[in-house]
């Protein structure tokens, strides 16, 4: 999901969760430590930083004022605070109805990346998703019920879009859609540089379903 697509679904969450809740139990959310998060009443997080350098090594997890919690980062370095990088947001990544973490740790030409961390309803904790941290802009589809990364290329209009679905709780991707240079040789006439390609999942395998050339606003040249 892109930077601005999970702050607006946070966002989202937290103004429908709190309308939907009796004056009680919206005055108990306000009470809990840390930001809310969206699809878990009673629970907040806070960021976790080196005291050294302001460089954020953890998510701190609270249950009413208590830290029930530490998520370390799933970077190599601490994540520095360079907005919007070190921004926390909240999406129901795997569609159970709970709030999911992310971190967003690095940003640039409109590709992000996050730590992202699933909530465990029967355990009661947060569990880092390795396949979902490793994901460019990785967005949730509540209709179809699949993740799609999309990230863009160096080029114009290049790009790589990826869907997932959620399969014992291991994504499986179904769906990639790219925009990449045609090589010299293939290159058609009319500004016709491009290649959209389209594969899809059949049979457990990822096989090709289209191939087309395309101008530099991303349309077909060819009939």
């Amino acid at each position: 999901m892109s930077r601005t697509g999970i702050l607006l679904v946070a966002g989202v969450l937290v103004a429908v969760f709190l309308a939907a809740q009796p004056n009680s139990q919206a005055q108990a959310a306000t009470a809990v430590r840390g930001d809310p998060i969206p699809g878990d009443p009673g629970w907040g997080v806070e960021l976790g930083e080196d005291p050294g350098n302001g460089k954020i090594v953890e998510l701190m997890v609270f249950r009413g004022q208590k830290q029930v919690q530490s998520l370390k980062v799933c970077t190599e370095e601490p994540v520095p605070r360079d907005n919007p990088v070190g921004s926390i947001a909240s999406a129901d990544f795997n569609f159970d109805g709970h709030g999911d973490l992310a971190l967003e740790t690095a940003f640039k030409n409109g590709n992000a990346s996050y730590c992202i961390w699933l909530f465990d309803p029967k355990t009661q904790r947060f569990v880092e998703s390795k396949q979902l941290s490793k994901l460019i802009n990785p967005s949730p589809d509540p209709k179809t019920h699949t993740v799609v990364s999309y990230s863009k290329g160096e080029c114009e209009p290049c790009y790589h879009r990826e869907t997932y679905r959620w399969s014992n709780g291991t994504l499986v991707p179904v769906r990639e859609e790219s925009i990449t240079p045609a090589d010299l040789g293939l290159q058609a006439p009319g500004g016709c540089g491009w290649l959209h390609t389209v594969k899809e999942e059949k049979n457990g395998k990822m096989e090709f379903v289209s191939r087309s050339q395309v101008n530099a606003l991303g349309q077909n040249c060819l009939p």
